[in-house]
């Protein structure tokens, strides 16, 4: 479950998806990943309803810096950089909160909502 984000617009008017601790991945994704992109968020859309109705498995969205990984139960946002570990090497705990922010997930019913109220937000005038 998403705990609390908001949409708003930065300083120069574009839009912007504020998020709280521990989900701020997903509003990286949605401000410089998606942006206002309204045909990709009606792909995701469908996509989003083949998975609920168990048409398809999963898919993956790769973006500049966050992928976005859905399955038919959850929406994963994960930066390139967790990729960067390999299984052997073992990071300095100092980056756990570093990670935390490179990587969030929601269940696909809170994603479709999310995705709803971001296609409405960032529609045209």
């Amino acid at each position: 479950m998403i705990v609390d984000y908001d949409f708003t617009h930065d300083i120069y008017g574009a839009f912007c998806a504020e998020f709280s601790m521990g989900h701020e991945a997903l509003g990286y994704w949605l401000t410089y990943e998606l942006r206002s992109r309204q045909a990709v968020i009606a792909d995701l859309l469908r996509i989003t309803e083949s998975l609920k109705q168990k048409q398809r498995l999963d898919y993956v969205m790769e973006g500049s810096e966050y992928n976005l990984v859905l399955n038919q139960n959850e929406a994963i946002v994960r930066a390139h950089a967790l990729d960067a570990y390999d299984d052997t090497e073992v990071p300095d705990d100092n980056l756990e909160f570093y990670d935390q922010e490179s990587t969030a997930s929601c269940g696909l019913e809170d994603f479709i909502e999310l995705l709803e109220g971001w296609q409405q937000f960032t529609a045209p005038a």
